[in-house]
């Protein structure tokens, strides 16, 4: 059984590389979104991750990784790219909702 991911789980990730398996791509967790919660009965509060990487040729395709994080634990997410209009990097997003 997958563990249930919360927001306290990668508050102290933030700032780390994190090397999404099967791929060359490793780039730090940018930041954390802590989210709203519409369903008073929800698990949890919702939170997006943003991963940030210079922008190359091909970039990470939207999918389940095993993301390794630098000096910590290996999560499988999902993990998808987004618009990122700046010219000199791409983000990438995981939701948890």
């Amino acid at each position: 059984m997958a563990e249930f991911l919360e927001i306290h789980h990668f508050e102290p990730l933030v700032g780390k590389i994190v090397r999404f398996k099967g791929t060359h791509f490793a780039m730090p967790l940018a930041k954390i979104i802590p989210g709203q919660k519409f369903v008073p009965a929800a698990k949890r509060e919702p939170f997006m991750l943003i991963f940030r990487a210079p922008k190359e040729r091909e970039h990470l395709a939207e999918g389940f990784y095993e993301c390794a994080f630098e000096d910590g634990p290996t999560y499988e997410i999902y993990v998808s790219p987004v618009h990122t209009p700046e010219p000199e990097w791409q983000d990438y997003q995981a939701i948890f909702n």
